[in-house]
């Protein structure tokens, strides 16, 4: 047997009432044998069904045409569907939604403290980098589609292509080299360098392969020994030598050398049209060379598959690092007053503008949504929702209009 819904419940409960008032007339005029109490059970019943009736056809017209009568003022929801939606939106975000209030909530609920606290727990950041961790899964999903790496492919390139690369270097080496920066990067080049060619196993181990270098070449014997086991030796200590003596002076000539050939390749990328032309067509086919794109194509794939391998794996490298990570940032933020409070002021700073734009956007969404309603999902929906309350005006009204009819009885009675 199938249970009847609540709203069905009130209202077999409502029409009851008026059921009864019926009883109770027929009832009472039939065995109406003049006694005066008989009157006053007439009154009450006559008053109590007719405020049945006009609460029933009151609380029926909000929904629907009562007995399907098209009567003026009747089906008052469906037919105002556009008006209610409308003002039902601008009543949410006026009264629950505006700059004013949320702003009021946001500096009550301290919330860059608050998602801190939260977040300093472990099993909340490890929530939190298990839920990154899904997204970057399904992610995943998507950038192995062949659509998706094409388009990839295709953007990157023609984003690369439209960059100016000869611009670029130029721009890149003059800010190296400002206020003599690259002396500095050619120091610890030079230092470096240097230390490696002091140490006697590196100049015998370059001393060996010259030393077999010149022995193929000169083909008298004493000579190529003689040149081999002396010649190389010696060669490789003056370069040692001179290496440590440039890193060693500022002013060596071959550093004003380096600067001075440094700053001719910046001006020829700036200023040299050929030389721009050559840069864009090593660029271009750079680009699209098929190894170097079928090489990015498997290194692409094995990035994937390295990521979704660990994001699976319960020991997730991804996902504790993520979360140590969080936990971490959270600890130092909440240990920093003036950190928390920039956290909070520039949340407060952002939060109007973007309450003012997306409330109007909720406001359009209600709207919408209650209009893209059909008017009979509407009012089951609205009925559904208070139409089980609104049963309760009718139950009131047969036994407010029976009293009343009591009353109107009494007064007759007295005034008679």
């Amino acid at each position: 047997m199938k249970r009847l819904s609540p709203l069905a419940k009130s209202k077999a409960l409502a029409t009851s009432f008026f059921v009864a008032a019926l009883f109770v007339f027929v009832g009472a005029s039939y065995f109406d044998d003049g006694a005066s109490y008989w009157g006053y059970i007439i009154a009450f019943s006559e008053a109590a069904m007719v405020g049945a009736l006009a609460d029933w056809f009151a609380v029926t017209a909000l929904f629907r045409h009562p007995l399907g009568l098209p009567l003026p003022h009747t089906a008052i929801i469906p037919r105002n569907k556009a008006r209610i939606a409308r003002n039902l939106a601008d009543f949410i975000c006026e009264h629950f939604l505006s700059t004013q209030q949320v702003m009021q909530k946001l500096n009550q609920w301290q919330l860059p403290r608050q998602l801190m606290r939260w977040l300093v727990k472990r099993d909340n950041a490890e929530l939190m980098a298990g839920y990154t961790a899904l997204v970057a899964q399904h992610s995943l999903t998507a950038l192995r589609d062949v659509r998706a790496q094409q388009f990839i492919q295709k953007t990157a390139i023609a984003n690369l292509k439209a960059i100016d690369f000869s611009t670029l270097l130029a721009q890149i080496l003059e800010l190296l080299t400002a206020d003599s920066r690259h002396q500095e990067l050619l120091d610890h080049a030079l230092h470096g360098v240097s230390d490696v060619l002091q140490k006697e196993d590196i100049q015998a181990f370059i001393t060996e392969k010259l030393s077999a270098e010149i022995k193929k070449t000169l083909h008298v014997k004493t000579l190529s020994d003689y040149a081999g086991q002396w010649g190389t030796q010696r060669l490789v200590k003056l370069v040692a030598q001179e290496v440590q003596a440039i890193s060693e002076d500022s002013h060596h000539p071959l550093r004003y050398s380096f600067s001075a050939q440094l700053k001719t390749f910046i001006a020829r990328l700036e200023k040299d049209p050929q030389f721009k032309r050559k840069v864009q067509v090593i660029q271009d086919q750079l680009l699209t060379d098929p190894i170097l794109m079928q090489y990015l194509s498997s290194l692409w794939t094995e990035i994937l598959d390295w990521v979704e391998q660990d994001l699976q794996s319960d020991s997730s490298l991804f996902k504790a690092r993520l979360s140590t990570g969080l936990r971490q940032v959270a600890h130092h933020i909440l240990q920093d007053t003036e950190m928390e409070q920039l956290l909070n002021e520039k949340l407060l700073q952002i939060a109007p503008p973007l309450i003012e734009k997306y409330r109007v956007r909720i406001a359009h969404y209600i709207a919408d949504r209650v209009n893209a309603w059909e008017e009979d999902e509407l009012v089951d929906q609205l009925e559904n929702a208070i139409g089980k309350d609104l049963q309760y005006i009718r139950i009131n009204g047969t036994l407010v209009g029976g009293f009343v009819g009591l009353v109107i009885h009494f007064v007759a009675q007295v005034m008679a």
